[in-house]
């Protein structure tokens, strides 16, 4: 089962890497798909996957300020601005 919006803050609050890097597999072939749609091109889609998943670590109010409830929409969001 994919990790939720508030598992993921709660991980990120707590800086728990473990449940991070659960987050990041939960999510990861859903990131590279909606990359490559974004870029049409496998390092610009890792390097954008980097981005985001940096940002989200880094700072996460991306999510808490998100008044979307699931975290693909979300992670969606944040990989088309962050072209």
């Amino acid at each position: 089962m994919r990790m939720t919006k508030l598992e993921l803050m709660s991980s990120l609050l707590s800086r728990d890497c473990h449940s991070f890097r659960k987050f990041y597999q939960d999510y990861e072939t859903f990131m590279f798909r909606t990359g490559f749609r974004v870029t049409g091109c496998r390092t610009a889609t890792e390097q954008l996957i980097l981005l985001v998943v940096r940002n989200i670590w880094e700072k996460p109010s991306v999510i808490s300020r998100s008044s979307d409830r699931y975290l693909s929409v979300i992670l969606q969001k944040l990989m088309v601005d962050q072209k």
